[in-house]
């Protein structure tokens, strides 16, 4: 059963993500885009997609796993996972 609420919050995440891509964006396109300033977005953005990542797990993998019709590859899951966080 999907969560509303956390369905909510994954796509609050994205949303943020993308407007921190969007200064990076903006500020090269107008060609004033401070490097620390610059520099700063980019980490929060990786931090915030790991963060994704990892509440996105949270959320739906207990769900796919119970709600899926065959036996799941638990080896598969976790070479995903592991190589998702663990770069």
């Amino acid at each position: 059963m999907k969560s509303e609420t956390g369905t909510k919050l994954l796509i609050n995440r994205i949303h943020r993500i993308q407007g921190q891509l969007e200064a990076v964006e903006k500020g090269l396109q107008n060609d004033s885009m401070d490097c620390e300033k610059t520099l700063l977005l980019l980490k929060a953005a990786s931090q915030a997609i790991k963060k994704f990542g990892e509440a996105y797990v949270q959320e739906y993998m207990d769900r796919c796993l119970i709600e899926s019709k065959k036996k799941p590859d638990m080896e598969n899951i976790r070479t995903a996972i592991k190589a998702a966080f663990f770069l």
